[in-house]
């Protein structure tokens, strides 16, 4: 139904909080904050990347 991956749910209308997070996410891959913290929990890439 949801297909694969991980989701946050918003309301449609919440248009600027979804940007904020989308930002989020987005710095956090850029700064290595998201390798850490994805090395920290689990010993594989959960992307397969």
């Amino acid at each position: 139904m949801l297909g694969i991956g991980a989701g946050i749910g918003l309301r449609k209308e919440d248009t600027d909080l979804k940007a904020k997070i989308d930002r989020a996410i987005l710095d956090m891959v850029k700064d290595g904050t998201y390798k850490r913290l994805a090395s920290k929990y689990f010993d594989f890439d959960i992307y397969g990347g």
